[in-house]
């Protein structure tokens, strides 16, 4: 007997769609740019590298051998437990080169042969001590040594070197002068090395199995599999699902300057339920942690993760947080600007599509949002620096100028009585610079490195699968991967006239 189907609660639609529920009116012409604007030129095509020259520029940056002696130093002659055979920054170098070898075991096999380990006792004699590169035997570290120090020492170290790791790369992109504060540009239109850019990736384990054991129904065979503990699965944007751990990351580059981008900064962030990982931060708080120990920039772009509760002390920092527009964020009144010593009926200003419109109603009953031009972003330094739009109301009794904050308000945060809620969330609907023009397309655009990242770090390893289970070895890789990226950048920024 089929058991009766319960009665669900009709869903009630909500009113998303632009054009048909209301209409937004054409975007003026403004401080955000013109659609007249010629698209920006793309940069010169970066030139390929060959795996040895990869090699020897991470090789040859000293920063590499500081940070690993202040993350691991030197055993005392003595201590316990099985000799590491080679001096603790060996086994960092080896965790960097992966990335460039693909895997721990062809890494071992190349650094077997002096063709590869030359280039390391040179390096080691010219950045740390003769005399302790002669030490060194003929070959690089076998599998096994790899292996039992990788288990028992850089997994424990993880957090440690991804700090000074951090802290050095900061130090680096200073250095070169990216993410230094200039003149040049401004609060709308800032300079490509002012700007951070970040994302969030999931990275695939080496096994795609959820389960130690499978049971084959038809042969009755039981197989064991190794699985990653961390790993999950997430859905990315497009609705995709992936398996694996996520990583967050930023990064800053140069404009027109090819193999320029430093990464700045990784973690390992949360991705599953909070009950199952509650170590680990959500995207959005690990990021608005992490941008605010960087110095120097003056914008910070990111996909929609970063939602108006992120935005906002990172616009409080005074930073230009710029992201995509939410669907489905409905108009939402603002206030109704009354002058006194006009003979015009008020305006009724409300904040549509990410920027302050004026509300039209047609004698048909159409609603129509009117954007408002806005001719400057002001920014204002106090205890919290403030954010303005500098606006123009046109009127046919005489135009009107005013300012209206873009960050959020004391008054914003206040409880309404009714709701139980904030009044109002200001930098979830009212933007510094509006999605929907060129400024914000110009920004937009600068995202798009994280993705050019993550492709060149999924493309560094077999099957696009990091040779590591658990998210801290993960981790350990990807900070590989970055002390690769960033030796290259070193090295194209020390040829630069």
């Amino acid at each position: 007997m089929s058991t009766p189907k319960t009665k669900r609660r009709p869903r009630t639609k909500k009113k998303t769609t632009e054009g048909k529920d209301w209409v937004l009116d054409v975007i003026p012409d403004d401080a955000f740019g013109s659609t007249a604007d010629a698209p920006p030129r793309p940069g010169p095509e970066a030139p390929a590298l060959a795996i040895d020259e990869r090699f020897e520029y991470l090789v040859r940056n000293p920063v590499v051998y500081e940070v690993a002696q202040a993350v691991l130093p030197p055993r005392p002659e003595g201590s316990p437990g099985r000799p590491s055979g080679y001096p603790p920054y060996i086994y960092f170098l080896f965790l960097y080169a992966i990335s460039i070898f693909g895997s721990a075991r062809s890494t071992a096999a190349h650094l077997a042969r002096s063709l590869w380990w030359d280039p390391v006792r040179r390096a080691v004699g010219e950045f740390i001590d003769p005399f302790e590169a002669e030490e060194l035997t003929d070959a690089g570290p076998t599998l096994s040594q790899w292996n039992y120090f990788f288990k028992h020492y850089l997994k424990d170290a993880v957090a440690d070197l991804r700090d000074v790791s951090q802290e050095a790369w900061i130090q680096q992109a200073l250095d070169q002068g990216v993410a230094a504060k200039r003149t040049r540009g401004s609060w709308i239109y800032p300079e490509r090395e002012q700007v951070l850019h970040g994302d969030a990736t999931v990275a695939c384990p080496p096994s795609d199995h959820t389960e130690t054991e499978t049971h084959d129904k038809e042969t009755g065979e039981i197989r064991t599999h190794r699985v990653d503990p961390d790993a999950s699965h997430t859905t990315e944007g497009g609705g995709r699902k992936v398996y694996g751990n996520k990583f967050l990351s930023f990064a800053v580059r140069t404009a027109n300057s090819p193999h320029s981008r430093i990464i700045l900064a990784l973690e390992s962030v949360r991705h599953k339920a909070r009950k199952h990982d509650p170590h680990r931060e959500d995207e959005g708080k690990a990021a608005v942690r992490i941008v605010k120990k960087i110095p120097g920039l003056r914008a910070v772009t990111y996909d929609t993760a970063l939602r108006g509760v992120h935005r906002a002390p990172l616009i409080a920092e005074g930073l230009v947080v710029f992201t995509p527009r939410h669907n489905g964020l409905e108009p939402h009144p603002l206030q109704k600007y009354e002058d006194k010593d006009s003979p015009c009926n008020g305006h009724n200003l409300y904040v549509a599509a990410g920027r302050i419109c004026e509300r039209h109603i047609t004698v048909d009953g159409e609603t129509h949002y009117a954007p408002l031009p806005v001719e400057e972003l002001e920014c204002r330094h106090a205890a919290a620096t403030r954010f303005y739009h500098r606006l123009e109301i046109p009127c046919n009794r005489g135009n009107h100028y005013l300012r209206i904050r873009v960050d959020e308000t004391k008054e914003d945060r206040e409880i309404d009585p009714s709701t139980k809620k904030a009044r109002f969330n200001r930098t979830e609907h009212l933007r510094q610079i509006p999605p929907d023009t060129p400024a914000g397309r110009r920004l937009k655009g600068f995202r798009q490195d994280s993705e050019s990242q993550h492709s060149r770090f999924d493309q560094s390893y077999p099957h696009k699968r990091v040779p590591a289970y658990g998210a801290h070895a993960a981790l350990l890789i990807y900070i590989g991967f970055a002390w690769v990226s960033n030796s290259i950048a070193r090295a194209f920024g020390r040829q630069k006239p």
